[in-house]
Formats: C-alpha cells, sequence, structure tokens
C-alpha cells in the first residue's frame, strides 16, 4: 500500500495537468471595440488592427527571469493581427555594448522563433515606454506596438502591409555642411 501510495501522484501527473514544463506565459487580453474605441486614434495608423491590454508588470517579472543567449529558451505568447496567438520560444539577446547595458538595465531585447514555425522569427524589446515586436514570418512582418504614447497598458497589433502608402518615409539626414 505504501508503495503504491508513492507511485500514484507521478503516475496520475500527466493527465492532471502536473509537469515540469511551465504553461507558456500569456499576459494578453483583447480590447472590445467600444472600448478600443474610447482610447481615441493609435499613436500608429495602419489600416486593420488588433486592439489588445498588456499585464505589463506580470510581463515584466516574466521576462526578467528568460535566460540569456545560448540557454534553454522560455515560451511566451504574443498576439498576431489575425485575432490568433502563438508560442514563441523567447532568449535573452544582447544588443548593446555591455558597458551600456549596465548604464541602462531598464532596456532589455530578446530575440525568438515561433515554437512551431522555426521559420518565423522574433525580435521584442522591454523598455519604459512599453513593450515592441517584430514578428516575421508567415509570409509578412507583424508589429506590436504601444497605442499611445504614454500608455505601456494598450497596444496594437497590426500587419506592416496595413500601413497606408508613404507613412513610414524611410532616409537619411542631409549631410552637414562644412
Amino acid at each position: 500500500m505504501f508503495a503504491s501510495a508513492l507511485w500514484l501522484p507521478l503516475l496520475l501527473a500527466p493527465f492532471t495537468g502536473g509537469s515540469a514544463t511551465p504553461p507558456p506565459a500569456d499576459y494578453w487580453t483583447d480590447v472590445p471595440a467600444a472600448a478600443g474605441r474610447k482610447l481615441g486614434p493609435p499613436r500608429i495608423q495602419p489600416t486593420r488592427y488588433r486592439t489588445l491590454k498588456l499585464n505589463l508588470p506580470a510581463a515584466q517579472r516574466y521576462l526578467k527571469a528568460v535566460p540569456a543567449e545560448g540557454d534553454a529558451p522560455t515560451l511566451l505568447v504574443l498576439p498576431l493581427p489575425d485575432g490568433s496567438k502563438h508560442q514563441f520560444r523567447v532568449r535573452r539577446s544582447s544588443v548593446m555594448a555591455p558597458e551600456l547595458a549596465a548604464k541602462f538595465p531598464e532596456l532589455q531585447t530578446f530575440a525568438g522563433q515561433d515554437a512551431a514555425d522555426a521559420t518565423a522569427s522574433l525580435r521584442l524589446e522591454l523598455t519604459p515606454t512599453g513593450l515592441r515586436a517584430q514578428i516575421i514570418g508567415y509570409g509578412r512582418t507583424q508589429l506590436i506596438e504601444p497605442y499611445r504614447q504614454g500608455d505601456t497598458q494598450h497596444y496594437i497589433c497590426f500587419d506592416k502591409a496595413a500601413m497606408p502608402a508613404g507613412s513610414k518615409q524611410w532616409s537619411e539626414p542631409a549631410p552637414l555642411k562644412r
């Protein structure tokens, strides 16, 4: 009887949700259209987008524990413009020189891939102004951006193709005259 009492929880663990692997972190909720309209126009004006709310404090705590490049990645759920959510394997990614990173620890960057489709790549940054993500894959580029300046709770998720023509003019400034 004693031996079966020890083994029973181990045998039932796969069926009762007992697992060594924690569930992927999902800190996003959709904002209903009526509530989204009350936010006013978004800072970025794509023709189609999804409005979301992020539990930023919980996401910050979770991302703080994400391992560095080379370590086992952590699963994070991110929304896509089509209404779906995908799991991404995320690792901390250094983009600044170590001296700058030490001076500005509040600027965090991450890289990853879709857990089900490794051809979809992710770049994510977390700063005092909020979270930003770029997902390249599935035949398009999708972005997550703060809904408006100074608001780290609300976000828009959109396909880059939904940006109006000419809305992003990429040009270098004129050289300085000497």
